[in-house]
């Protein structure tokens, strides 16, 4: 067996030297620097010019620069907070969810019969996204696996996986393409290759590889990349048919992350044939204009086009083509500084809305949990490119804090995960009414009925929160997010041990080993005074805590700002790290006095006990006052009403009603 992390199979080598060189000659042109998309490569170009040297082991899905910069999974232990709390839930449902319910459709796909009962929402026998869900109930059992040690969750996936390849081997007797795997059956793909109305079969297929490129790299299970590859074999076969114009009209209908799984298998394997066909998937019409950083954002669909860009940095590292880089930079800026909510969610009714427009897009329906899943991706992927800028785990941090975390009912065992973090006056979290018009208003989704893609990529989110608190380079460790936790690396397990957000401390204690090394915790842009360093008992000087000077004076944001300590580490030391947090006030840019009460990087959201109405209420933000330390609360004044609103962090709003943008003047 090839564990995650090891060298190259038997197989791997023998796919590796199999491969013919001039596999990307034509498909590279596609973005090759300088050519527009469409362009053929001459005779003379030179073969995988644009592709980057295969270095196997990592995870393939951390990209090339996080080989380097990630921690694997199995080094990070989360320990007791909200965060572990949430992943528990998460894990007794990945546990829950019955393999032969998940693999009905799969199984009558082929021909096989089952004596499993359906299973419904998008999952539902008729829907045409049947068995998305399995995609990624594979990608959250082997990460789950990967943090946890968790052996059932081990088992469980290499059901998933064994009866998957099963159902394989059947394509050709069930009147498929050798290789086909789906839920469905393949004529989706002639109705999508004629033009007609169909619902993102691609879509589906990148779940499929994606969950099983998980299993073969976290649960280090050999099947699954023997099933991915005859998969991506049918996707070479299916899309080199087509004409560059025919692929693009293809391209109009959702496929998700497609070309990102294709080029991690490209990674695992060294086959060029997978990177080949993950170029076929630039989708021009959306891709050229941010290549140029042209804001073409409004009115697309933005979980369609979030994955698109997730690819393009995992392409930009395979080609080196320098415009896959340029897109992902270009949309990261875009989104970030002119699309997104307070709490960092993206979209009104799961569509980009017009740049700086918040104010006047408030529903129940704003920040689908699916695209803040991707956008968490995205700027993990660029992060490990660039990991001393503060502003992305900046952003990281007050999407995770305020909405992933805030996605899952704490109050389910099974840790049920809503589609919208809605941002209206009287918000609610619940079942999509869009897509359940009767759905219990108690509920954020059910055991068998409410699947959605919201619920799936869940199952991911609430199984990795452990993959982005720390990151590391060849002189240290990084603390990126204060999030109680032990972590292996540089010969030391280092334990944080935290109260955050509500204590604005976090603590750091070597457990075991000595090694010396430079130890950076973040100072966010949130902070509100220099920070308190004190390393064994001994206040810190900024100076030499490496804390730079304008930081002192706390002078605006600045990207590189670091506590940094190069020494001998050892067991016993401990660094503590205190960083200030402030009420502040953030305006929306459409409507400045329309505002979110945010303390440190925390949201707050005002609770009520019956639904407040639709407009936006008015604040007295003067009247703002915290109330409480443990668990935070504020309170304030609402003129024209007599009783104060209570405040508390967004992402503990549950089975309530609660506001976040009010009417400050």
């Amino acid at each position: 067996m090839n564990e995650a992390g090891g060298g190259l199979s038997r197989r791997q080598a023998l796919t590796v030297l199999g491969v013919g060189v001039g596999a990307l000659a034509a498909e590279q042109a596609l973005v090759a620097d300088g050519m527009p998309p469409g362009v053929t490569a001459q005779a003379s170009t030179p073969p995988g010019s644009l592709r980057a040297t295969v270095v196997p082991g990592g995870y393939a899905p951390d990209g090339t620069a996080g080989r380097r910069a990630a921690l694997p999974l199995d080094q990070v232990e989360l320990l007791d907070s909200p965060f572990q709390d949430n992943q528990a839930r998460n894990t007794s449902y990945l546990l829950f969810l019955d393999p032969e319910r998940m693999l009905r459709s799969f199984r009558l796909n082929y021909g096989q019969p089952s004596a499993a009962q359906p299973i419904g929402g998008w999952e539902r026998p008729a829907s045409q996204i049947r068995g998305h869900t399995t995609g990624h109930l594979m990608s959250g059992l082997a990460l789950t696996y990967a943090n946890t040690g968790d052996g059932a969750a081990r088992a469980r996936g290499r059901y998933l996986v064994s009866q998957l390849a099963a159902l394989q081997a059947r394509a050709t007797a069930a009147g498929f393409h050798p290789g086909y795997l789906s839920a469905f059956p393949e004529v989706y793909f002639d109705w999508l290759e004629q033009g007609k109305p169909v619902w993102s079969p691609y879509y589906m297929i990148h779940k499929y590889l994606a969950g099983l490129i998980d299993q073969y790299q976290l649960a280090g299970d050999d099947q699954a990349l023997d099933v991915a590859m005859k998969l991506g074999d049918w996707v070479q076969w299916r899309t080199s048919r087509l004409t560059y114009a025919h692929m693009q009209m293809v391209l109009g209908t959702e496929f998700g992350g497609m070309p990102e799984a294709l080029a991690n298998l490209y990674t695992i394997t060294g086959a060029e044939r997978y990177l080949a066909t993950a170029q076929r998937f630039y989708h021009a019409q959306i891709l050229d204009p941010l290549a140029d950083g042209e804001d073409v954002l409004p009115g697309l669909q933005a979980n369609v086009t979030t994955p698109k860009i997730v690819a393009c940095v995992r392409m930009w590292e395979e080609t080196g083509s320098a415009k896959y880089h340029d897109i992902a930079q270009n949309f990261w800026d875009i989104v970030t500084g002119h699309h997104v909510y307070v709490i960092g969610g993206v979209g009104n009714y799961e569509h980009f809305q017009q740049p700086d427009v918040v104010a006047a897009q408030l529903s129940n329906f704003t920040c689908e949990n699916c695209v803040s899943y991707n956008m968490l991706k995205l700027t993990r992927l660029l992060h490990f490119h660039q990991p001393q800028r503060v502003d992305m785990i900046d952003y990281y941090e007050r999407t995770l804090f305020n909405q992933m975390l805030g996605e899952q009912d704490p109050t389910s065992p099974h840790g049920f995960n809503c589609y919208y973090t809605g941002l209206s006056a009287g918000a609610f979290k619940r079942e999509p009414l869009n897509y359940f018009p009767g759905g219990n208003p108690d509920i954020y989704a059910t055991d068998w009925d409410t699947f959605t893609c919201d619920t799936a990529s869940g199952l991911e989110t609430q199984a990795k929160f452990a993959d982005t608190i720390y990151t590391r380079d060849a002189d240290g460790i990084y603390v990126n997010l204060f999030i109680s936790s032990q972590v292996r690396a540089h010969g030391l397990v280092l334990r944080q041990e935290t109260g955050f957000p509500d204590d604005p401390a976090t603590s750091l204690s070597v457990v075991s080993g000595a090694a010396p090394m430079t130890l950076r915790v973040r100072v966010p842009n949130w902070v509100a005074g220099p920070p308190v360093v004190l390393l064994n008992g001994t206040v810190i000087p900024a100076a030499q805590a490496g804390i730079p000077a304008a930081l002192t004076g706390i002078v605006g944001p600045q990207p590189d700002r670091w506590i940094a300590l190069h020494r001998w580490w050892q067991r016993g030391d401990r660094l503590e790290v205190t960083l200030p947090m402030q009420l502040a006030f953030e305006p929306t840019p459409d409507f400045p006095s329309v505002q979110a009460a945010i303390y440190g990087p925390i949201v707050l959201s005002g609770i009520y006990a019956t639904e407040p109405g639709e407009l936006t209420p008015a604040l007295n933000t003067a009247s703002v006052h915290r109330t409480a330390a443990q668990p935070m609360a504020f309170e304030a004044a609402r003129p024209g009403q007599g009783k104060p609103v209570r405040l508390i962090p967004v992402a503990r709003a549950t089975h309530e009603y609660y506001t976040v943008y009010w009417q400050t003047a």
